[in-house]
């Protein structure tokens, strides 16, 4: 890992340091949702689940992450990162030290693939309904259809 961040296991006690970057993440995450969120990551083994801060040389977290390990397709160990945070900073270095770190997680746990979880919101609307592109074009300006048609 790069000398100027270093990959740190976050415990229960260590959470509420990591709260300034969930807020500026996502401000209406409570500290109290957030300390909820990180007691239940920090309850099982540290071989299954966990929350991992990339720290610069002073002790400021400017990544953090949570790992499970869990099985893929083949019945092959993976790694699975969510909840990607990052401060974004000039440069490389940051995304590099988040790479190292998922790698020698990956090893640590003898997982053989690594995947990275992209959120995504739920569809609003009628189940299976294809959108028309009035719709889609409505959705993208934020229109709110009338229903008089002049």
């Amino acid at each position: 890992m790069d000398q100027h961040f270093q990959a740190h296991p976050i415990g229960l006690k260590d959470a509420k340091s990591a709260y300034p970057l969930v807020y500026l993440h996502d401000a209406s995450i409570s500290m109290e949702e957030w300390l909820r969120f990180a007691r239940r990551r920090c309850r099982q083994p540290s071989d299954r689940t966990g929350l991992i801060a990339i720290r610069d040389r002073r002790g400021l977290i400017h990544a953090l992450f949570g790992y499970r390990v869990d099985i893929d397709l083949r019945a092959r160990k993976k790694l699975c990162l969510g909840n990607l945070l990052v401060a974004r900073m000039p440069g490389q270095l940051i995304d590099e030290a988040i790479i190292a770190s998922a790698n020698e997680l990956a090893s640590r746990f003898a997982c053989q693939t690594i995947s990275l979880e992209q959120p995504f919101s739920r569809r609003t609307g009628v189940p299976g309904a294809c959108p028309t592109t009035y719709d889609l074009l409505a959705s993208r300006i934020s229109f709110i259809p009338s229903t008089r048609r002049h």
